[in-house]
């Protein structure tokens, strides 16, 4: 069970952390995204939306990852789900990495993203596994 909360805290905190952009000014996102590597974006009324809308989503799913963690017994098929997920987004950022050819030594994030994705997956795997989640 152990195992599976430390998966489950790891998400929340991964994903949730995007909140942050959610309420964040459009300065303060760009200046952070070009902390990591993105070069200048000029202000577009569209990309800020899609920030918002994509750091909300994220945000979300650290909520939900929050609630498994809290109650694990209550949320078995959500679990399920979050398992898997995060192999297919590691696998999307993976391949995206490679086509966009990104470079570790300007694109600071996107080898913590890989790690983050694969990392959760496993954990949260290898609890259900050893039978975390599992209504008593």
């Amino acid at each position: 069970m152990k195992i599976l909360q430390i998966g489950l805290v790891m998400s929340a905190v991964g994903w949730g952390i995007s909140f942050l952009f959610t309420f964040a000014s459009w300065g303060l996102a760009v200046d952070t995204l070009s902390s990591m590597g993105a070069e200048d974006i000029p202000y577009q009324p569209l990309l800020d939306y899609w920030l918002r809308m994509a750091s909300s989503v994220f945000g979300c799913i650290g909520i939900a990852s929050v609630l498994a963690a809290i109650r694990p017994h209550a949320f078995p098929g959500l679990i399920r789900l979050l398992g898997p997920f995060h192999f297919i987004i590691g696998t999307v950022l993976a391949v995206s990495a490679g086509q966009n050819h990104l470079d570790r030594a300007i694109h600071h994030s996107f080898t913590a993203d890989i790690s983050f994705c694969f990392l959760t997956g496993t954990l949260i795997l290898a609890g259900l596994a050893r039978g975390g989640g599992r209504k008593n």
